[in-house]
C-alpha cells in the first residue's frame, strides 16, 4: 500500500514540476524534462529497488530508453528502430507509456 501512495505523490509532484518549469524554460530542455520525470514515475512504482547482478536486461534497457530519448528530442535519428516501434504501434503516448515501464521495470530486472 505505501508504494501505492508514494507512486501517486510522484505522478502529482511530476505535474507540478512540470508546470512550474513550463514557465521558466522551454524547447528541448522542456522535453528533457518531462522524459525524465516519466522515467522518475516509473521508478517509483517499482516495489523492489535492491541491488542485483543483472547487468545485460539493465543495459538493453538502457538503450531503449537512450533511443527514445534521441527519437523525442530529435537529437539522432535511427530510423530502424522508430519504424519498428511504429510497425508495433509504439509511438507518441505509447512512447511515454513505454519510458514508465523503462523506469519501472530497471529495478525489476
Amino acid at each position: 500500500m505505501k508504494n501505492t501512495w508514494t507512486a501517486l505523490l510522484a505522478i502529482i509532484g511530476s505535474a507540478i514540476i512540470y508546470r512550474f518549469a513550463d514557465h521558466f524554460i522551454g524547447g528541448k530542455l522542456l522535453t528533457f524534462l518531462y522524459l525524465v520525470l516519466l522515467l522518475v514515475i516509473g521508478f517509483f512504482m517499482s516495489n523492489t529497488r535492491g541491488k542485483n547482478s543483472r547487468w545485460l536486461g539493465k543495459v538493453v534497457i538502457s538503450l531503449v530508453v537512450v533511443f527514445i530519448f534521441g527519437i523525442r528530442l530529435e537529437l539522432f535519428v535511427f530510423d530502424e528502430f522508430y519504424e519498428i516501434l511504429k510497425t508495433v504501434g509504439l509511438y507518441g503516448s505509447f512512447l511515454d507509456l513505454l519510458l514508465i515501464y523503462c523506469g519501472w521495470v530497471f529495478y525489476q530486472v
